[in-house]
């Protein structure tokens, strides 16, 4: 367990699998409302997300969540989640990058031995508030810790708060964009990366 200014991180459970779930869904409805069709957002399942993170930490998955019982909690959530002191406010999922057969010739040659952020979210409710940065010096320092020096991820374009996040976390755009399709409907992601230092 790390500390962050006031932000607690540690490794996720299987126990947390619906918060993270909730978290999942709650952040895909706020952060992709106008970028993915509503009728895909309306049909986000939490109970089928929390059964498919229940199986990945039961297998090992490397999840970090954050807690807080002082971060305002005001915002009401599409599926009103307990705001409960100690409750998770955000959570990211990190391992080695991932080589699939469909990516551009130029990531599948760039990127064996980097480690890839798959998935990084933070409650609406709770964005904005030091969630985030203290998530992602959790997994930057656990990429470290396992000898990784490049880490990369994918990121939707148009999501401009993401990307200036990752901005500010050291990433850059690598123009080596990514076509895929989400219930029919095609989409555009950006590949991001940096090369991972500690810090002096």
């Amino acid at each position: 367990m790390s500390r962050a200014g006031a932000v607690v991180v540690r490794r996720a459970t299987p126990a947390d699998a619906e918060a993270i779930a909730t978290i999942h869904v709650d952040a895909w409805r706020h952060n992709y409302r106008g970028l993915i069709a509503e009728a895909t957002l309306a049909g986000l399942d939490v109970a089928a997300r929390a059964a498919a993170w229940r199986s990945q930490l039961d297998a090992g998955a490397v999840v970090f969540v954050g807690t807080h019982s002082n971060i305002r909690t005001d915002i009401r959530t599409d599926t009103q989640a307990d705001t409960r002191a100690g409750e998770l406010l955000g959570w990211v999922s990190v391992g080695p990058f991932r080589q699939s057969e469909s990516a551009r010739p130029e990531v599948r040659s760039l990127t064996p031995g980097w480690a890839e952020l798959y998935g990084f979210y933070v409650a609406p409710r709770s964005q904005r508030q030091g969630v985030g940065h203290a998530l992602w010096q959790a997994a930057l320092e656990w990429c470290l810790d396992q000898g990784y020096r490049d880490l990369g991820l994918w990121v939707l374009a148009g999501n401009v708060p993401a990307i200036r996040f990752y901005q500010r976390c050291g990433l850059r755009d690598l123009r080596l964009d990514q076509d895929f399709t989400i219930d029919a409907q095609p989409l555009v992601e950006k590949l991001m990366a940096r090369t991972l230092t500690r810090p002096a």
